[in-house]
């Protein structure tokens, strides 16, 4: 029986930050089922038509559908080394049925490929007569793409993982995954773009309202955990593949202008963010086995001064954290706080803010 996908809000970057542009879920949606607001989305039951496309999307898995997680498959498959997985509009018997095909996440059939499970997908002659068509076929093609990405990263020596076969057709991209690929680069522009109005001056830097982040505690989607677990014969050595928009991995670097407000640790959904603070000493690293690239830092960052390390390549590995950017503390020669701020200032912002008030007042 098909359901509605399920919505765990405090894991969705709109519900964490309100100023959230993220639409990933909603692009990904061939049935316009999806309404987002401020704190989350809303999944519209008399749009829905259960393809389970949306939570495939998610990187933070704020959306989850039955029947498509790793768990699942590889209980159905059980000590059998091949399965046969068959889209429930298409009405093919198989091993396991799912919504759409497009709904696999790549890294769930990567771990099936890990296991020398081989999988036949069966269905995809119907995709174009389907009601998901607008977005399944070029899911399917896209998801197959970064498996193909993720088997063929493991090393020379190791052996082959399971093939992935389709039994009737092969499904051709119509340029909509492009749409979907786009949604996160347009994400980047805007906050690019308004970095670049921060540094030319247009606008004054300022700190993510309080308000506009909810606090929730951290947590690591599945896909991530699997993962991390896929090349863990790698050790720390560094596994590269093409940047895809269906990978839950990002490499995150600080260049200069950084305010030190905090604002991308707090708003971080899975804890890839952290703080290393001591009496003398403020520092900022990622751990890169708990970002999911879902770019919500980015964008709460309102100098926009944390950005991608590699434009083409990602790492797709567990790695050391890494530090990201560091700043001596200082202490306010009028009013003695302890306080952070590059350039050697010797009063904090509080008292500096106090003296431009007054000046502005007075004169």
């Amino acid at each position: 029986m098909l359901v509605m996908p399920g919505f765990h809000a405090e894991r969705c970057v709109r519900y964490r930050y309100s100023y959230s542009e993220c639409s990933r879920c909603a692009d990904a949606c061939p049935h316009e089922a999806i309404r987002l607001f401020d704190a989350g989305i809303e999944v519209l039951s008399e749009r829905c038509r259960h393809c389970g496309l949306c939570a495939v999307a998610c990187q933070t898995e704020a959306l989850s559908q039955s029947g498509v997680s790793a768990d699942h498959l590889l209980k159905m498959a059980g000590k059998s080394k091949r399965m046969t997985i068959a889209c429930a509009p298409s009405e093919l018997a198989a091993t396991v049925v799912v919504p759409c095909l497009g709904a696999l996440h790549p890294v769930v059939l990567a771990e099936l490929s890990r296991q020398d499970i081989a999988v036949e997908l069966a269905g995809t002659q119907h995709c174009a007569e389907c009601a998901h068509a607008g977005k399944g076929i070029d899911m399917i093609s896209a998801n197959l793409a970064a498996h193909a990405m993720l088997c063929s990263a493991v090393a020379p020596e190791s052996q082959p993982w399971a093939a992935i076969t389709l039994l009737t057709g092969e499904p051709e991209a119509s340029g909509e995954h492009e749409k979907l690929d786009a949604s996160r680069r347009s994400l980047f522009q805007r906050i690019v773009g308004h970095g670049m109005d921060v540094v030319s001056g247009k606008f004054e830097v300022a700190p993510a309202p309080l308000k506009a982040i909810r606090a929730a505690a951290p947590f690591l989607p599945d896909r991530k955990v699997i993962l991390n677990s896929l090349y863990a014969a790698a050790g720390e050595n560094a596994i590269t593949v093409a940047r895809h928009d269906a990978l839950p991995a990002e490499d995150w670097q600080v260049v200069s202008g950084c305010t030190y407000c905090e604002a991308c640790v707090r708003v971080c959904p899975t804890g890839a963010l952290q703080l290393l603070e001591n009496n003398t000493a403020w520092r900022l690293a990622v751990l890169n086995d708990r970002c999911v690239a879902c770019d919500v830092c980015a964008e709460v960052c309102q100098p926009k001064v944390l950005c991608q390390m590699n434009a083409e390549d990602i790492i797709i590995n567990k790695q050391k954290g890494r530090l990201l950017t560091a700043v001596a503390k200082q202490r306010c020669a009028r009013c003695d706080r302890v306080f952070v701020k590059e350039g050697g200032e010797e009063i904090c912002q509080i008292c500096s803010g106090d003296d431009n008030d007054f000046a502005s007042i007075f004169g």
